[in-house]
């Protein structure tokens, strides 16, 4: 088949991420994938499919293919104008839950295109802003990049906690910054730990407890600021998917997550993580707390998200997408 995804740019972020997974996933499967972006847009990770820099995104510059999968409310429009291919509406997050546009973002979902979601809580929440039934495709994790490394606490005997700070400037208000570093100051009081945090925006940060700030810019840097930590903490009030406890599972690390709709499919509280609700920083400092504190209860958690983590694949996301497409 030849899929076609319109996009805006690929930088840092979990959609553009998305993308660029299910893009060389697919490509691996033998389909003709071509990724269409403007000459402006930023591209972080490398694409085994084709790559079309474009003047603009307009139906004009669109090419001719079997499906053409807009996944953000901003390339439906011109997908659909270029009337080139069966337009699939892939939603990697329920848009008019953060855009300014939100009415505009929810007509792009009320074309009468089919619809991918990315979780089952994603497509419960489609179908009850939309009236609109969507097929579940998962995210995935690259295990051959997202795997164990050794642990630096087990020579310094200080336990490391890892978090990814989004910056709220740049829009992402959603992701629980602030409660992260509220129970850290909490935590700082009772425990001794250290913390690294890794700002995919390189924003300004001020952190109120000492830590070791890094810029990951590949999967691979990704990878080893995960399997090196003790613990990775998750703070987002919603999700469609969530691809961060996921990877940091497939690393070998412990999880504490909030409770944020699309991580429902593959977090299991107490089994593969510690689930808390979002936005409680009393639930979120104690459970940051007895992972710190008991090493056989993190371990426990951190080889049953290893194992676990290993079924969740790209190849089983392109699997789902094309069997889809197949279907129509």
């Amino acid at each position: 088949m030849k899929i076609v995804f319109p996009v805006l740019s690929l930088e840092m972020g979990g959609g553009a991420r998305f993308i660029y997974h299910l893009a060389n996933a697919l490509a691996d499967k033998g389909h003709d994938i071509e990724v269409v972006m403007p000459e402006n847009g930023l591209q972080v990770w490398p694409l085994r499919a084709k790559l079309r820099r474009v003047k603009e995104l307009t139906s004009a510059f669109i090419p001719s293919a079997d499906f053409i999968l807009p996944n953000f409310y901003l390339t439906v429009k011109p997908a659909l104008e270029s009337q080139k291919g069966r337009v699939v509406r892939l939603s990697l997050g329920y848009e008019p839950l953060w855009v300014p546009e939100s009415e505009i973002a929810k007509q792009t979902y009320l074309i009468g295109a089919p619809i991918m979601s990315i979780s089952e809580w994603h497509r419960q929440l489609i179908l009850q802003e939309t009236g609109l039934q969507s097929t579940v495709i998962s995210g995935g994790v690259d295990t051959s990049t997202f795997h164990p490394y050794p642990k630096p606490s087990a020579q310094t005997g200080c336990k490391n906690i890892f978090y990814i700070m989004r910056d709220p400037t740049s829009g992402y208000t959603w992701k629980g910054g602030s409660d992260f570093l509220k129970a850290v100051t909490r935590l700082k009081e009772q425990i001794n730990f250290d913390l690294t945090v890794s700002i995919p925006e390189s924003a300004l940060f001020s952190s109120p407890v000492p830590c070791r700030v890094k810029t990951s810019t590949t999967d691979q840097e990704l990878a080893q600021l995960y399997g090196e930590a003790d613990l990775f903490v998750y703070t987002s009030y919603f999700e469609a998917f969530g691809l961060p406890p996921l990877e940091a599972m497939a690393c070998g690390t412990a999880v504490v997550t909030t409770d944020c709709g699309g991580n429902r499919d593959y977090v299991n509280n107490g089994e593969n993580c510690l689930l808390v609700p979002p936005s409680d920083i009393v639930q979120l400092t104690t459970a940051i707390y007895h992972l710190l504190t008991q090493d056989t209860e993190r371990q426990r958690l951190a080889t049953s998200g290893h194992l676990f983590a290993q079924a969740w694949s790209w190849q089983r996301t392109a699997d789902q997408v094309e069997a889809f497409l197949l279907s129509l």
